[in-house]
């Protein structure tokens, strides 16, 4: 990374910790993600020097890794013949919500045949963009379409679940630290951030600066090795950073180009929460599932993004966590697959 690069995302961070600070200040949920994210997109509209790669998200993501794997419990496990009936019914979720995002890319946006295609697949938007390139499809366009999908649900699912659901007892659902924590438990979290990003890229797993300390994290925690905390500044600064990567994503935009975006992804979205609220409650209805834990687990949102809401209404982000992971692997396998069969050579 470079020194000017670095020193944008320096900016960024700036930017986005003002941004988390107004939104803590006035109550909003999340809001060190949604503060940031929505600051830092601002200044990058506006033209200002704030900048995100991949490259300074994945410290980031490995914090809030660690932090999310803790949330494996050893009693957890005996909670999972309750995901059954949601795990099941995933694959007709996704292959539903890509028939409608799929056929609305083509019908109302006009996109060409590859383009709608990765577009409206709900996988990640790296794993998308680089599927589309190799077959043709305009990866700019496929980047910003799902940048967009998951600014607006990051920023938008939260209110409404905050409107809609009843007040939540917080309880201790992941380990947390206050400012200071001691020397071994900070050692554990240092040694799953380093062994989960080592064996995440050696093994080449989906987003494997995020799932590779979320794993050995989790395998710490669910066999009993070890019950550490993160400290509260930590998790903060991993928020305002993760929020700062979603937001400076829009750089170099156009005001009507961000507005052609953001309509076009506001429509699909729209499509996609409307399929994730009904398979909620329907599955709600015959289980004893939270229903806005399942709505956090089907919606078009990134993994850290919605387990992170998970995290701040209290509920169970290992849930959501697994839901994620198991979407995100059979899009890798599926979408290849049904992009043979549904388009013409």
């Amino acid at each position: 990374m470079s020194v000017a690069s670095l020193l944008r995302f320096i900016a960024a961070l700036g930017v986005g910790a003002g941004g988390g600070t107004l939104f803590w200040a006035i109550g909003a949920p999340l809001p060190w993600v949604l503060g940031s994210m929505a600051a830092c997109a601002a200044a990058s509209i506006a033209g200002l020097p704030v900048a995100a790669s991949s490259a300074t998200r994945r410290p980031m993501a490995a914090v809030i890794g660690v932090v999310l794997g803790s949330s494996f419990r050893p009693d957890l496990l005996t909670q999972a013949r309750e995901w059954i009936v949601p795990l099941a019914l995933l694959p007709v979720f996704l292959a539903s919500a890509a028939l409608v995002c799929v056929t609305y890319f083509r019908r109302v946006a006009k996109f060409d045949p590859a383009t709608a295609y990765f577009a409206g697949m709900p996988g990640g938007i790296a794993e998308m963009v680089v599927m589309g390139s190799e077959r043709g499809a305009d990866e700019r366009t496929i980047g910003l379409i799902h940048a967009a999908r998951i600014f607006l649900v990051v920023f938008t699912l939260p209110f409404l679940i905050r409107l809609v659901a009843a007040p939540v007892e917080v309880r201790r659902v992941i380990a947390v630290g206050g400012d200071t924590a001691s020397w071994t438990l900070l050692g554990w979290a240092l040694g799953c951030v380093v062994t989960g990003l080592v064996l995440g890229r050696a093994l080449r797993l989906p987003a494997w600066h995020l799932v590779g300390p979320l794993a050995i994290s989790a395998i710490v925690h669910v066999t009993g090795v070890a019950d550490f905390r993160i400290p509260g500044w930590a998790l903060g600064a991993a928020q305002v950073g993760l929020g700062a990567t979603i937001g400076c994503r829009f750089a170099g935009l156009t005001l009507r180009a961000l507005f052609r975006t953001l309509l076009l992804a506001a429509g699909s979205t729209i499509l996609l929460l409307v399929l994730t609220i009904v398979l909620a409650v329907g599955i709600a209805a015959v289980t004893d599932i939270d229903p806005v834990l399942l709505v956090l687990a089907y919606s078009p949102g990134g993994l850290a993004e919605m387990s992170m809401v998970a995290l701040s209404l209290a509920l169970e982000p290992a849930f959501v966590i697994v839901h994620h992971l198991t979407r995100v692997v059979l899009v890798l396998i599926g979408a290849p697959l049904a992009f043979r069969t549904s388009t013409p050579s």
